[in-house]
Parts: structure tokens; C-alpha cells; sequence
């Protein structure tokens, strides 16, 4: 019985999605999305258990132990938001939490590549671009707000 609402609740289920949003729609949210913040939940783990090697120069070892931590909260919130649309506000959160965290990862790459701290023009270059598509999926989640409809509030 509740593997059945699970079901019925998820991205997955064949109803979760309207007809008019298309094929592609459909494809970025119950794929894409999901298998993005995933990644970002492996690159959490990774960054509690072995650490962020850069945030240790440029801040110090508090900030990159919390870091790794804020970015598997955020990706974790990222995927079950993303898993389920009702809980649309938790992928919102997670993807400000990756935002935040990434977007301090390549600050502090770019920042040693720009001292002459090693070669890490490339992988700064990688964390920026990752940041394009928590950016455009907030759009995205805000945009579908917008427009959903509104409930009429009840008389208490």
C-alpha cells in the first residue's frame, strides 16, 4: 500500500508529468534531474570523507568540513524534492545549498589559480559550469510556481 502512493507520488509515475509539457520535459525531470543530484550527493559524501583540499587553503578546515556536509544536505533535499514534485520546496533548498557550496569551491579554485597556486584554471572552469543548472532548475521551480494555480485561502 504505501509502495503504491510512493509510486503514485513520484516523478516517475506515468501521470506525474502533464501530457503538455512534451517528451523533453519529461526526460530532463525524471532523469536529468534526478541523476544530477545524485552526483551531488556522491560529491557530498566525498567531501565529508575526504575533504575539499581547496576550501582548506583559501578558508580553513571548519569551513570545508561544513561544506561537504551542506552539500549533501543540499543534494539530498535536491533529489527527494526532485523525486517529489509535491515537495518542490525542498529541491528549491537543496539547490541554494549547492549554490552556495559549489559556487565557493570554484570561487576559492579561481582565487589560487589566480595567486599561481597550481593549475586549477580547468577544474575551476568545470565547478562554474556546473553552476548553470541548479541556476536554471530554481528558474525553472519559480517559473512553475507562478503559474500554478492559486488555492483559495478558507475562511477561519
Amino acid at each position: 500500500m504505501i509502495w503504491r502512493r510512493l509510486w503514485a507520488a513520484s516523478i516517475w509515475h506515468p501521470d506525474a508529468i502533464p501530457a503538455i509539457e512534451g517528451q523533453s520535459s519529461r526526460e530532463l525531470k525524471r532523469y536529468v534531474l534526478p541523476t544530477f543530484d545524485f552526483i551531488i550527493v556522491l560529491m557530498g559524501i566525498a567531501g565529508v570523507v575526504l575533504g575539499m583540499p581547496s576550501f582548506d587553503i583559501v578558508y580553513d578546515a571548519d569551513t570545508a568540513h561544513l561544506s561537504g556536509w551542506l552539500l549533501l544536505a543540499g543534494g539530498v533535499l535536491a533529489l527527494v524534492g526532485v523525486s517529489f514534485p509535491r515537495l518542490r520546496a525542498l529541491e528549491g533548498a537543496g539547490k541554494i545549498l549547492m549554490l552556495y557550496v559549489i559556487g565557493g569551491y570554484a570561487a576559492a579554485l579561481w582565487v589560487l589559480t589566480f595567486l599561481g597556486e597550481g593549475q586549477r584554471w580547468i577544474v575551476a572552469l568545470a565547478l562554474t559550469a556546473l553552476l548553470v543548472l541548479p541556476m536554471w532548475n530554481l528558474a525553472r521551480l519559480g517559473r512553475e510556481r507562478r503559474n500554478r494555480p492559486r488555492r483559495r485561502k478558507r475562511a477561519t
